[in-house]
């Protein structure tokens, strides 16, 4: 194979993921659109913002396909080394993503002084929600034993919100974390979830029997919690899926932004690094 073929196969590759990426954008805010279009036509939300989170859509799948991979040797998921005037960060991703969700995240993180960042992972096929939580409530009893005495935060995208929600709720005064930060967490279930294959992307359907479970069981957080959504996330519809339907939560709107371009926008992480330093009194 010449040079040139080398070549044409890269260009090959690289319209591919483009083309997919705008088909993919394209056909999540064609449902944005049907289920929130008078908010536009009434002068509620400007265009401009249906246009950006349309692009940041695009421009988000390229990043995801390309940093997938890195999830898979590990070497993500623990800090080298435990600082123990630190607080325990846990970052958990969302539905059929990985922890390379967040590679970029992770390094802003970092640059803002926080050292102990454990990424939790899990699978997305074979498995369910009870499944999922049971894996993440030993993963939390790791990071106790790594991090002892020091305060837990935890964060999670989409579907990894909502299951950091779950455990603090569940959780004991004694297990309780520091704070809750979620990023697009499906609060309430998500429509979209009925065009999603496997068992756990189907017990995520909004207001479907999980949530009337959860919600029948939910109490007061019993520590800060701050719900961060866009204005234009075109994955957890209708809107009010966004929002927790009970007290103790503040939710805060961010740039308007693509459900996965959370995960990679500078402003977003502004937001969540600025409330972890008021929280945490940094």
């Amino acid at each position: 194979m010449t040079k040139g073929d080398i070549m044409g196969l890269l260009a090959c590759l690289i319209y591919l993921v483009l083309a997919v990426s705008v088909a993919v954008s394209l056909v999540a805010y064609s449902f944005f659109w049907f289920e929130n279009s008078a908010s536009f036509r009434l002068g509620k939300r400007p265009y401009s913002e249906l246009l950006k989170g349309f692009l940041s859509g695009i421009l988000s799948l390229p990043i995801v396909i390309v940093c997938y991979p890195l999830a898979w040797f590990g070497k993500l998921q623990r800090p080298k080394t435990v600082s123990s005037s630190e607080p325990a960060i846990i970052l958990t991703h969302g539905l059929y993503h990985n922890a390379s969700a967040w590679i970029l995240f992770k390094r802003r993180l970092n640059k803002a002084g926080f050292s102990n960042i454990f990424l939790m992972d899990y699978g997305s096929f074979f498995t369910s929600f009870e499944n999922v939580m049971e894996k993440f409530e030993l993963f939390v009893s790791e990071v106790r034993k790594a991090a002892p005495g020091q305060p837990l935060v935890l964060i999670g995208h989409s579907l990894g919100g909502l299951v950091s929600r779950v455990y603090a709720e569940k959780a004991s005064e004694e297990e309780a974390p520091s704070a809750v930060i979620t990023l697009g967490a499906p609060h309430q279930g998500s429509k979209m979830t009925a065009f999603g294959p496997g068992l756990l992307a189907s017990g995520l359907v909004y207001r479907g029997p999980l949530f009337e479970e959860l919600e029948g069981m939910a109490r007061r957080v019993p520590c800060p919690a701050i719900a961060l959504y866009s204005p234009v996330d075109p994955l957890v519809l209708p809107e009010e899926g966004l929002r927790a339907r009970y007290g103790g939560w503040l939710h805060c709107e961010t740039a308007p932004v693509s459900h996965v371009s959370m995960l990679f926008s500078a402003s977003v992480s502004r937001q969540v690094i600025d409330q972890l330093k008021s929280i945490l009194n940094r």
